[in-house]
């Protein structure tokens, strides 16, 4: 099929319109470029414009080439471990062969002393927690070493059951290394033995029932204890006790009577009137019917 001159023109003019119109509603990218030089005081720093790594610090300096009618950069971000972050706006573009220089100065993060810690702890098969941490196994040979531990009063604990946990106040020292030893003691028990007056009372150690009286409660870990004996229409009866290790400490309860209230007796008092006067205008009733 022939096409003629004038419409092969159309075509070319009516193709040329929509690319334009395609170029425009799009970013157009290439052509003259500019650059921006980041100057940094760190070699290896690392660089990123809105979030996009661009490279790293060599020799003080960074170039990073962008087109000029490119999408505008807003900010810019320095990082390297152990100096904090140094980050700024990004306020103009290069114009074509162009270079805007941009200055960092990046401080570093200060140096903690940190120190070192050696706990020696019998048994070895015990565990040790520091600050309040989870608590890390002692190995076979009785040292658990613990590193970076800040300069400052720290509180260890350690712990294996059967033995009396130890508590310990440690102060470590600038690049200190300190030796801290532990010797756990095994738990020792003894007993509690409870009677009551009246007896058939609840009997409570440390808050848990274990029993009624008379009662006498073995193996109780050695040391300070509460013991409360509560029986039912009595006043509670509440002692501190220490046992003492292959030894049986005795608790003697005598339980009180409750005592009602002031308001409440009178209000029982009261609540009998109107029964009384029924019973009266009852018997007053029959008499009456029998004459």
């Amino acid at each position: 099929m022939k096409i003629s001159y004038l419409t092969y023109m159309v075509l070319v003019a009516v193709f040329t319109f929509c690319a334009g119109v395609s170029a425009q509603s799009g970013t157009t990218v290439g052509g003259d470029m500019g650059t921006y030089r980041v100057h940094c005081n760190v070699e290896g720093a690392q660089v990123y414009f809105d979030g996009d790594l661009k490279g790293a610090i060599s020799q003080g300096i960074l170039d990073v080439p962008v087109y000029v009618t490119g999408t505008p950069y807003r900010n810019y971000l320095v990082v390297k471990e152990g100096y904090y972050n140094y980050t700024g706006p990004i306020n103009s573009v290069p114009g074509s062969g162009k270079v805007i220089h941009i200055y960092v100065t990046m401080t570093a993060v200060p140096l903690v002393p940190y120190g070192t810690l050696h706990v020696l702890v019998s048994p070895a098969d015990s565990r040790v927690s520091l600050d309040g941490n989870p608590t890390e196994e002692v190995p076979v040979n009785g040292v658990l070493i613990l590193y970076n531990v800040k300069p400052g009063k720290h509180t260890l604990v350690a712990e294996k059951s059967g033995y009396i946990t130890v508590t310990q106040d440690v102060n470590m020292p600038n690049n200190g290394l300190i030796q801290v030893p532990i010797n756990l003691q095994p738990v020792q028990y003894g007993s509690i033995s409870v009677t009551s007056v009246p007896a058939g009372a609840s009997v409570y150690l440390d808050g848990q029932v274990r029993g009624s009286t008379p009662i006498t409660l073995s193996d109780i870990p050695s040391g300070s204890h509460s013991v409360m004996v509560q029986g039912e229409g009595y006043q509670e009866f509440i002692s501190a006790v220490v046992v003492t290790p292959g030894a049986t400490t005795q608790v003697d309860a005598s339980l009180s009577p409750v005592t009602p209230a002031q308001g409440a007796t009178r209000a029982a008092d009261l609540s009998l009137v109107p029964l009384a006067g029924a019973m009266a205008f009852a018997c007053l009733f029959f008499a009456g019917r029998r004459k």
